[in-house]
């Protein structure tokens, strides 16, 4: 009976604390420091964003929570996994169209893509997601400015040792929508690449969108599938 009381307690003690290991994790505000300014993102926040971008909450709050990556970059949305849950394209692409910018206005606009056009390369169905910087160069040599774009290294699609972009550094893609930039820029379609950065469970041709110091539009934007023509 003492063993069986024993275990009840052990059991029970368990329990007690897995459960509030769990709230722990899912109640938390979630905090990053990028360059000695503080964000501070509330549970209810990231639970939006992730039903907004079909990712895993508690991974988002991880992904947040880790800060910049071995390179430099704070890309939180590049590390994380699509779920596979049966949400419809167009429903994620009409979640898109609510995601507003830090001054409150949309951070895509439709846009028809030129699809004739000759020297470019047809890219479908590509993520694109946002980075900020945190005080490094990018992986060309340049400090970023607002209009460039990161991509994969050869090495993270094809295999090898080679740091060389998927997409050759100064080359052009043109979006097939109008995406907002801070700092006045305004929307534009048209980025180059600069830089480069790990995202393992993105796509082979995935961009990711410099934001400056504009976190709050770069969490926002999120995870958005795009078309786009690269040039060759």
């Amino acid at each position: 009976m003492k063993i069986k009381k024993g275990l009840l307690t052990i059991l029970t003690l368990a329990l007690f604390v897995l459960s509030t290991s769990l709230t722990a994790l899912a109640s938390d505000d979630v905090a990053v420091t990028l360059d000695g300014e503080t964000y501070k993102f509330s549970y209810s926040e990231i639970e939006k964003l992730a039903k907004m971008n079909n990712v895993d909450p508690v991974e988002l709050k991880k992904a947040i929570e880790s800060g910049p990556d071995e390179e430099g970059r704070f890309s939180p949305f590049s590390r994380l996994k699509t779920l596979d849950n049966g949400v419809a394209k167009q429903e994620l692409d009409e979640l898109n169209q609510q995601k507003m910018s830090s001054t409150g206005v949309p951070l895509i606009r439709p846009r028809v893509l030129e699809n004739d056009r000759k020297g470019y390369i047809a890219r479908t169905n590509q993520d694109t997601t946002a980075y900020n910087w945190t005080g490094d160069p990018t992986a060309n040599g340049n400090w970023p400015v607002l209009g460039i774009v990161a991509c994969h290294r050869e090495k993270d699609i094809y295999g090898g040792s080679s740091n060389a972009p998927v997409i050759p550094f100064g080359k052009y893609v043109y979006l097939d929508r109008y995406v907002w930039l801070p700092d006045g820029v305004g929307y534009k379609s048209d980025f180059y690449v600069d830089d480069t950065g790990p995202a393992p469970d993105k796509t082979d041709y995935w961009l990711d969108i410099y934001y400056h110091h504009d976190v709050a539009s770069a969490i926002a934007y999120g995870n958005i599938v795009l078309n786009y023509n690269q040039q060759t």
